[in-house]
């Protein structure tokens, strides 16, 4: 499954950097999953040249789950510094391909660690412990981030799943668990392949990972908003490359009133909105501004977020829809689906959150009778 997984990935057209991190990952976790099985039948007692290789492997998931989960998230930064993350693994490496081959004994056909060397392996297994659990920890906080700063670019957050990280981190966490409370080879083995399972059938299952559909909308990566945001806020220093990029992003007073009213007049005229999938870079493109130019604008003049401020169109025309005689022969979610919403729950919860009432007890008091949901 592993070996599949890592074909496909490989297949790819215009990979990424996340697919080429989740591709090397894949590629090492193959092998691990051998050494793992080797260990937990005991085979490998009999594989001097195998035997006490497996422990280097460990090191490597944790790195590899933080950096997929930060580049596939749009928050990476320096991306050659992110290979400070395996100087433990290499380390871990050095030090067996020096000790293994006077650490390693035979005994009655059979290779065990020599007992003077117990204390070192016990330091290692607690060290790829301890990092496991660190990088699930640190992954837990980027997908929290992540979650938080994806309303800063999209109008509907429904269908952006993050099912797809959260499961990989959650995954992650069951093996350390197994790891920790029941370090049974045999066990970690089953709990692998398990995971790799329902990592390839998520994966499979999540748009653009293994396939190679690609983004119709127009998204700017979350780390370049941010920075660009800082940038414009006076909160950072801006490197001389940044500088350059967004030196022409800070706005005069007149210009911001000139995209804004351009912009609220795009919006009715044009009714945006009404696309589901609509992003804060697809409104840039419409305008013709930068993505951060116009964030500024919005959060500036609307004191909203970019998801606030589409939401509450599409509220306001659902609210005209709802008293027109004709929507009396649709339900009240077909209403609000034609009116951008994708799903119930982001239209009950945004329609209360503008108007502190819920679509039913709105429609009730204006005494508006809809077809009933079948």
């Amino acid at each position: 499954m592993t070996a599949f997984l890592f074909i496909l990935l490989v297949s790819k057209s215009k990979k990424n950097t996340a697919d080429k991190i989740l591709s090397v990952w894949l590629f090492f976790a193959f092998f691990d999953l051998i050494l793992i099985g080797l260990y937990g039948s005991r085979q490998i007692q009999k594989m001097p040249a195998l035997f006490g290789w497996e422990m280097p492997f460990p090191f490597l998931h944790g790195p590899f789950l933080y950096l997929y989960i930060l580049f596939v998230s749009g928050q990476q930064r320096h991306k050659w510094l992110y290979l400070l993350h395996f100087v433990p693994a290499v380390a871990v490496t050095i030090i067996l391909a020096l000790v293994l081959p006077v650490a390693v004994v035979e005994y009655k056909e059979k290779y065990y660690f020599a007992r003077e060397y117990d204390t070192l392996i016990m330091v290692l297994v607690a060290g790829f412990m301890i990092s496991g659990v660190i990088y699930i920890i640190l992954s837990f906080l980027l997908l929290r981030k992540h979650k938080q700063n994806i309303i800063g670019q999209f109008s509907n957050t429904e269908k952006i799943t993050l099912n797809w990280m959260r499961y990989l981190i959650s995954g992650m966490g069951a093996i350390w668990v197994v790891v920790i409370f029941d370090p049974n080879p045999a066990v970690f083995f089953v709990v692998i392949t398990l995971f790799i399972f329902f990592f390839g059938y998520f994966g499979i299952q999540q748009v653009g990972i293994f396939s190679h559909t690609r983004p119709t909308h127009e998204i700017l990566p979350l780390n370049e908003l941010e920075t660009a945001g800082k940038i414009l806020q006076g909160d950072a220093a801006p490197e001389p490359t940044e500088k350059v990029k967004y030196e022409k992003t800070r706005l005069e007073e007149s210009e911001a009133t000139h995209i804004h009213t351009k912009l609220n007049t795009i919006m009715k005229e044009q009714k945006c909105y009404q696309d589901p999938e609509l992003t804060l870079g697809d409104l840039a493109k419409i305008l013709d501004v930068h993505p951060v130019i116009l964030s500024q604008v919005i959060n500036s003049k609307e004191e909203k977020s970019f998801y606030d401020y589409v939401n509450n169109y599409r509220v306001e025309a659902f609210k005209e829809l709802l008293v027109r005689p004709e929507s009396r022969q649709y339900t009240m979610l077909s209403l609000a689906f034609e009116c951008g919403f994708n799903s119930k729950t982001s239209f009950n919860r945004n329609f209360k959150k503008m108007t502190q009432m819920s679509p039913s007890a709105y429609a009730k008091k204006l005494q508006v009778t809809l077809k009933a949901e079948g």
